[in-house]
């Protein structure tokens, strides 16, 4: 008996779409130099462990996608050349620590070679978030406000194209869709979306926590 050609492209794209949801958990790692990583985590592990708990949120109420979520600290020993902290680093890591796990690794350099427009990286599992730094004399308040603002929204988009692609979407969707949808934030006044400490949507003008791209469109 013939499979029409309909029935076939259907099945392929169920296949696909259970193949890219094999991922058990969502997995944040904050990348810190050796020598720093316990100023680190007495300075920003506060602001990362509720992040990763927000997004934990955020992927079930905007994407459908339920997954735990843990968070680390990955302190990076220097080195022979090959060692040195680069996006192959962190695709090793990645493969040894387990490919059906989604790492996103908060990284204190930027990939030096990506085409996604947040200076980050996305593959299959993997995403790499640029994360930096104020100046370390800034206060805690002054220091979340910086992760709030800058990081957070970029976070959120490594994290769109990844919670997309497990969706089964098309590249279309999961890769041109988010930049322009982030676009649209960047250059024509889009809102980003505010959220406060208890994961409640806020204006601008209020005390936020994060901040995210908005997935509406998506």
């Amino acid at each position: 008996m013939r499979i029409p050609a309909a029935a076939v492209a259907t099945t392929i794209t169920i296949e696909m779409a259970e193949l890219a949801l094999k991922a058990d958990r969502i997995f944040f790692i904050y990348v810190a130099k050796n020598k720093e990583w316990q100023q680190r985590q007495q300075e920003d592990w506060g602001y990362v462990s509720s992040m990763a708990r927000f997004f934990k949120w955020w992927a079930q109420r905007y994407f459908d996608i339920k997954l735990p979520v843990e968070a680390d600290i990955l302190p990076v020993v220097p080195g022979k050349l090959f060692d040195r902290m680069s996006l192959a680093y962190l695709v090793r890591d990645h493969s040894e620590r387990g490919d059906y796990i989604y790492h996103i690794y908060l990284a204190y350099f930027k990939p030096f070679w990506t085409d996604c427009n947040t200076e980050g990286y996305t593959a299959p599992n993997l995403g790499v978030a640029w994360w930096p730094r104020p100046d370390d004399a800034a206060s805690e308040t002054k220091r979340y406000a910086f992760y709030a603002e800058k990081n957070c929204p970029r976070v959120s988009h490594v994290l769109a194209h990844e919670f997309l692609r497990m969706k089964g979407k098309t590249k279309k969707d999961y890769f041109g869709k988010v930049h322009d949808i982030w676009d649209g934030h960047l250059y024509k006044d889009k809102p980003f979306l505010y959220f406060d400490s208890q994961f409640k949507r806020v204006r601008k003008e209020d005390s936020y926590r994060f901040v995210t791209l908005d997935p509406a469109e998506l």
